[in-house]
């Protein structure tokens, strides 16, 4: 078996364990975006922060904090 033939087994089979993982992931920022005010610079809660850009984008960090507190900075 040629190394390209191996690459492309292997790689098929990461994408494969990984396919279910990476939709969950889309959705969820998604739909964690749709959870931030549209006057929110950033907003956190939960272990997780979002920033928006100055463009309008929204940007996710995972961050330790208190469990329970959540904030918004307008």
């Amino acid at each position: 078996m040629s190394a390209g033939v191996l690459a492309i087994a292997t790689l098929r089979s990461l994408f494969q364990k990984t396919r279910q993982a990476a939709l969950d992931h889309e959705r969820s920022k998604v739909e964690l975006k749709a959870l931030v005010p549209e006057d929110a610079k950033e907003a956190s809660g939960h272990g997780i922060r979002a920033k928006r850009s100055k463009s309008g984008a929204i940007s996710f960090d995972i961050v330790r904090e208190e469990p329970g507190h959540a904030a918004v900075q307008q």
